[in-house]
């Protein structure tokens, strides 16, 4: 007789899940509210602050809503970690399978706590993450973790996890309700371009009480700004430039 593994249970519920969706929108907002009741940090929808504790929260809360604990056990003793990263400027989220020399594994969640920060204004234009509206903050980053917990759940059981492939997208739409596996989250790169700041624009901005003026190079989470200076390095034009990165909202558009 074959002796069952550890994520069979989470095998089993993920494939044979099926709920009405007006029963998983229900679910989806009783995290919500569960989170905004219990989190030291998040206070309401349009939260300013976040801890990954806050993830931690989450992922327990999807588990026994969701998948009965299952998610929980198949880690069997492993480690996951929850990190919030405000380097990331175009993904919203990362889940990731380490393993060890040692052949030890372990797991992390990353949410792009910057793109959370940076929308959700009242001038804003309408957002979505994985093809649903949100209409502040927090649904958004429900819309991230359950996108996540996906990617973690595909580890789990099969150890590959692919988000355009059709198992990923299968598993989104009966768990979540998803219909897209991208998101429009309004980015750095989207709000800087709306003021005018895009790669080749020419900008001048404050430097230890001068106004430096130069050209944009690259818009992450700041702009990368190119100043002539004869002593900065030589580029592919033969002129020579010292490289700046500068807060977007620092800089003017010439």
């Amino acid at each position: 007789m074959a002796i069952p593994s550890i994520t069979d249970a989470l095998t089993n519920t993920v494939l044979s899940f099926s709920l009405p969706p007006e029963a998983i929108r229900n679910l989806t907002a009783q995290i919500h509210q569960d989170i905004l009741a219990h989190s030291r940090h998040i206070w309401h929808s349009d939260f300013t602050a976040i801890h990954p504790e806050d993830l931690e929260f989450l992922f327990g809360a999807y588990d026994q809503r969701f998948l009965a604990g299952n998610c929980r056990l198949a880690l069997n003793g492993r480690q996951i970690r929850f990190r919030l990263s405000p380097r990331m400027t175009s993904a919203g989220g990362k889940t990731t399978r380490f393993l060890a020399r040692t052949g030890e594994v372990h797991y992390e969640i990353a949410i792009a706590s910057s793109m959370l920060f940076d929308g959700f204004r009242s001038t804003d234009r309408r957002t979505s993450v994985c093809g649903i509206n949100c209409d502040n903050r927090l649904e958004a980053l429900q819309r991230l973790f359950e996108h996540e917990l996906v990617h973690l759940i595909e580890l789990f059981c099969w150890e590959t996890s692919n988000c355009s492939a059709s198992r990923f997208q299968s598993i989104a739409r009966r768990l979540f309700l998803h219909q897209a596996h991208t998101h429009s989250l309004v980015t750095r790169r989207e709000r800087a371009a709306a003021s005018g700041i895009l790669p080749g624009s020419h900008v001048s901005f404050e430097f230890e009480g001068l106004r430096l003026r130069g050209r944009v190079n690259r818009v992450t989470k700041r702009a990368t700004v190119l100043v002539e200076d004869p002593g900065g390095q030589k580029h592919s034009d033969d002129s020579r430039y010292k490289t700046y990165y500068v807060p977007i909202a620092r800089l003017l558009a010439e």
